[in-house]
């Protein structure tokens, strides 16, 4: 099996190397290109893939092609690529936010066999909550294969398209507002006399152990907070602190604002 990436970014990148660590490709049939050359280039040579000369090249090597730019570019790519997409019929992949199936179908042909995942960074270790679905050109191959490739870098939810942006936000936003979080208490630590270093290692392996320990009990959060808190103690105050902050508002006013930046760029 061969496949190519166009875009060679912070998305590109680990999941290509998912793909080869996880042997589901070999690395001879992977290409890559991007116009930044030298950082293609450097990441060719680090991962024995093979560079390319033009998007043309990516598209009449492989069998499956990714797309890894940003949704903006998508019409020029398009104007320069129609010719060889229709030509040599690859399975169409594409990661972008905000552009529908819908969208690739009308630049290019609604008879190619076209997918699309929204993977998120933590892709990088292998942790991506990815979901992914198929245009009806598409048949259970191109499905059992797109659910085997975002397996390799994570959870994979075959998921329908209508639902994309809700889950887009959810699954590739929240790894920023995780980070805010983790900041946030890092600095409340270091603020009240923890080093830096302390602060910080000790919050993120606090909410990875919180995730983890979620994640297997299968409780419910509110009964976890629960667990935690004991009455008069020091955790409760803290929790109804964040709770006459209104925390639950302040998170849903985030996600509506990415939401809200998902559909402009669907429209554009």
């Amino acid at each position: 099996m061969t496949i190519g990436f166009i875009g060679c970014g912070n998305m590109a990148q680990p999941i290509i190397r998912s793909l080869i660590e996880k042997g589901l490709y070999a690395k001879n049939n992977v290409y890559v290109y991007d116009t930044d050359t030298e950082k293609m280039n450097t990441f060719c040579e680090a991962n024995g893939t093979n560079a390319t000369q033009n998007e043309d090249e990516i598209i009449r090597s492989c069998e499956t092609v990714f797309l890894c730019i940003k949704p903006q570019g998508f019409v020029d790519l398009f104007a320069k690529t129609k010719t060889a997409f229709i030509d040599c019929n690859p399975f169409v992949v594409s990661i972008a936010a905000g552009k529908e199936i819908a969208f690739i179908e009308n630049h290019l042909s609604p008879a190619l066999r076209i997918g699309r995942v929204f993977p998120n960074l933590n892709a990088s270790v292998c942790q991506s909550a990815s979901a992914y679905c198929i245009n009806t050109a598409c048949t259970q191959t191109e499905k059992e294969l797109l659910g085997n490739i975002v397996s390799c870098f994570g959870s994979a939810l075959f998921y329908p398209e209508t639902l994309f942006s809700q889950f887009g936000v959810l699954g590739g936003c929240s790894p920023a507002y995780t980070f805010m979080y983790i900041d946030s208490l890092a600095k409340a630590a270091e603020k009240n006399g923890v080093s830096k270093e302390v602060a910080r290692s000790t919050a993120i392996q606090s909410v990875l152990g919180s995730a983890l320990y979620m994640q297997q009990s299968g409780i419910d959060p509110e009964i976890l907070i629960n667990r935690v808190c004991s009455k008069g103690g020091t955790t409760i105050e803290g929790v109804t602190s964040l709770r006459n902050a209104d925390l639950q508002s302040i998170v849903c006013t985030a996600y509506e604002a990415s939401l809200r930046r998902d559909k402009e760029l669907s429209q554009n």
